[in-house]
């Protein structure tokens, strides 16, 4: 693998408060200004995608490094909770909150070191200024 990989997306106005993100694989998210700053409900917002970008990076992550660890998923569910707030002249989205419960067939110990070592790894988190953290809640057989 490269050092460097590029991701791309082209954006585009569609109408009032609405946009849409449109990806080389031809999937397209629709996305809206927030309902709270004068935009639409019913779509997704930046804010939330950033959100889901931190919560499924953790994912895939987490699935290259049971790899790495010969750790087998049996499953995997994870709810990301972002928080915004005032900050100086305008807003951030201050801290995101990940709560994961996942089951693994594995060395307890083992599994215990790769969620540790996931933690760290998670390359969307690690370019974020936003304070992560993760809540790790393996579920006994």
């Amino acid at each position: 693998m490269t050092d460097e990989i590029s991701f791309k997306n082209q954006v585009r106005w569609t109408e009032g408060a609405k946009g849409e993100i449109a990806f080389p694989s031809n999937q397209i998210i629709e996305f809206a200004l927030p309902a709270e700053f004068g935009g639409v409900g019913g779509f997704p917002s930046p804010e939330d995608i950033y959100v889901a970008a931190a919560n499924a990076c953790l994912l895939t992550t987490t699935l290259a490094r049971a790899k790495r660890h010969d750790v087998v998923l049996r499953s995997y569910r994870s709810e990301a909770v972002g928080v915004m707030e005032r900050v100086g002249d305008g807003r951030e989205v201050t801290r995101i909150e990940i709560k994961v419960r996942l089951a693994a067939d594995g060395d307890p110990e083992t599994i215990m070191e790769m969620l540790s070592d996931v933690a760290g790894r998670v390359p969307v988190i690690r370019s974020m200024s936003t304070s992560v953290s993760i809540d790790f809640d393996v579920e006994e057989e």
